[in-house]
């Protein structure tokens, strides 16, 4: 399971990229971010394109169904999530796993920037998880 090899944080049920027994996306919506909500929303806006679709997403917690932009893996070679997280951490300040958050702080707010060598090894690791 890719969750034993890389966590995915922000695989909500809601969300038709999400999981099925994931989280709910409702129940992470918060009055108001945590004191580094911006940090937290940058750290999430640097990760590295893992995989890009050209699948639209929307959010699925505005009454018109705004368009969020493309759809993407992101990674920060430790942890992956979609490229509409940012948008429901700013907007409806969305409460993540405590975890990556610790793991996003301890790398100072500053996602690593990864290169193609560090990718192929990412994928390799992945299809070696699925495969197996």
């Amino acid at each position: 399971m890719i969750d034993e090899v890389f966590p995915f944080v922000g695989d909500f049920q809601e969300l038709e990229h999400g999981r099925p027994d994931g989280p709910s996306l409702r129940s992470a919506v918060r009055a108001q971010g945590p004191a580094d909500a911006r940090e937290l929303v940058r750290y999430l806006r640097a990760g590295t394109v893992l995989a890009a679709t050209t699948t639209l997403v929307r959010d699925v917690l505005s009454s018109e169904g705004d368009v969020i932009g493309g759809l993407h893996l992101l990674t920060d070679g430790c942890w992956l999530w979609s490229s509409d997280l940012a948008h429901y951490v700013e907007r409806h300040h969305v409460a993540l796993d405590p975890r990556f958050i610790a793991h996003a702080r301890s790398n100072g707010w500053t996602a690593p920037l990864l290169g193609d060598d560090d990718l192929r090894a990412m994928e390799a690791k992945l299809f070696e998880d699925t495969a197996g």
